[in-house]
């Protein structure tokens, strides 16, 4: 029987069954300790037992092919501060109403534009926070150096961090599962999009309906004329789901071919200005364009391909000055063919005839900010605007918004923008919401919460500017 055993026996009878004393136990230097009992001299010959195990312990021989280690950080690490309020972030123990994943965004943000990097001890907790925040894992990829992608290569819940090598594209991309593919090309586009496009080329025939849809969908990064090839070829594709898929990737393309058939239709149904007659049962090369098979909401079907054909007409097929001769349909395929086409002209006439959540998230923060600032009402309306307004949002615009939300009292707005006043405010704006905060009398409990927690959020999002300048 070893001392070890022997010492596991005792503490397992008990000291008064098995006596014990730390001269005649057989660990090694426990003579020269002095317990002051019997179950203490149990205790300290267990610690100094553990110890030797621990220490003495040789680990087996490694008989495999050694990693090559991670390649060279040259980036400055972050501050002190700034580290301390990333561990914060990442380890939720800053509580927000909105949650912590728009500060932790923020950092992130910021860091990228400073050029320095994160410390590596949370790569672990910054790749965990990149797998279940799928929103963000573009930025997280992008932060976390060659140290954070080397370490991601050698866990799979972390490959959509990992970097597969050129000359393993082709191969990973023939034998992987569906899931994995995907993500390489999702990669792939970000840098290589000629690439990505003719992987995809090479296995479509062979591909199911469904994967080949899904490849599709994976173009919309970095899609561009030279795409059109393909997105042509796949309208004439034997599955619906395939023709409607290249079909919508089209329309972000107004120099494509299939734009200008739509331009054709579009300028036959053109009776005035802003005025057009609806159109008939599509014929099959208008089917084959993908006019027909879809009903707008609250809408007759010739109604709905009036739409559908302005939608994907060029802009640059009318003349703004009409849109107030339009009526709601065609205002309707006007602004589905801003936002898809990101057209900033027409994006601003169409939301100062009529805004839309829609036409403001696709603005520039400064033209979404400078509409915004001429709203008279601040109801509900102009709350669901401002909340998909987009940021970083102007220092005078931002002051002047929290001024005009108290004098109104439009906690109706404040709730329903509340994750975007947390997000997008500017940080010059904390002194105006922590006066309304100050302001508000005992029975405004739910306003004073979600105040506190935008007042918390400028905070530290003033913290992170001041650590990433």
């Amino acid at each position: 029987m070893t001392a070890w055993e022997d010492l596991l026996g005792t503490a397992l009878v008990g000291t008064g069954r098995r006596p014990f004393t730390l001269a005649g136990c057989g660990v090694a230097g426990a003579d020269r300790v002095t317990a002051g009992s019997p179950e203490a001299a149990v205790l300290a010959a267990a610690a100094l037992a553990a110890g030797y195990r621990r220490a003495g312990w040789t680990p087996p021989t490694w008989r495999g092919t050694p990693r090559q280690p991670a390649d060279r950080d040259e980036r400055p690490e972050c501050s002190p501060v700034a580290a301390q309020i990333l561990e914060l972030l990442l380890g939720r123990s800053i509580r927000l109403e909105a949650g912590t994943d728009l500060l932790t965004t923020g950092w992130l943000t910021a860091a990228r534009a400073s050029g320095r990097r994160p410390p590596y001890r949370l790569l672990p907790e910054l790749l965990r926070f990149g797998t279940t925040a799928t929103g963000a894992r573009r930025l997280v990829k992008q932060v976390i150096g060659p140290r954070g992608t080397w370490l991601a290569g050698h866990q799979p819940a972390w490959s959509w961090a990992a970097t597969v090598p050129r000359a393993e594209v082709a191969g990973r991309f023939a034998t992987g599962t569906r899931a994995e593919r995907l993500a390489l090309l999702s990669d792939l586009r970000e840098t290589e999009p000629d690439r990505a496009r003719e992987l995809v080329e090479d296995t479509w025939a062979a591909e199911p309906a469904a994967t080949r849809a899904a490849f599709l969908d994976v173009l919309r990064t970095g899609l561009s004329d030279a795409d059109e090839p393909l997105l042509e070829r796949a309208l004439d594709d034997r599955a619906g789901t395939v023709r409607a898929a290249a079909a919508a990737l089209l329309e972000h393309l107004p120099g494509s071919a299939r734009a200008h058939r739509m331009a054709g239709r579009a300028r036959r149904l053109h009776t005035a200005a802003g005025t057009f007659e609806l159109p008939g049962e599509p014929d099959e090369a208008a089917r084959r364009d993908g006019i027909g098979g879809h009903r707008e909401p609250g809408r007759g079907r010739a109604a709905s391909r009036l739409i559908q054909i302005l939608a994907a007409t060029p802009l640059s097929t009318w003349d703004t000055s009409e849109i107030s001769h339009a009526d709601a349909d065609v205002v309707l395929g006007w602004t589905k063919a801003a936002v898809r086409q990101g057209d900033q002209e027409w994006l601003t006439a169409l939301a100062r005839h009529e805004p839309t959540p829609d036409l403001i998230a696709a603005l520039t923060p400064d033209i979404a900010t400078d509409l915004l600032s001429g709203a008279r009402k601040l109801d509900t309306r102009f709350g669901a605007l401002l909340a998909a307004a987009p940021g970083p949002w102007p220092a005078r615009f931002s002051t002047e918004l929290v001024g005009r939300l108290r004098d109104a009292k439009a906690e109706a707005v404040l709730r329903l923008a509340a994750r975007a006043l947390a997000e997008h405010l500017h940080p010059a704006a904390l002194a105006a919401v922590e006066n309304w905060l100050l302001a508000l009398g005992t029975g405004s409990a739910p306003a004073a919460r979600t105040l506190r927690g935008i007042a918390h959020a400028l905070t530290i999002r003033a913290t992170i500017l001041q650590e990433f300048p």
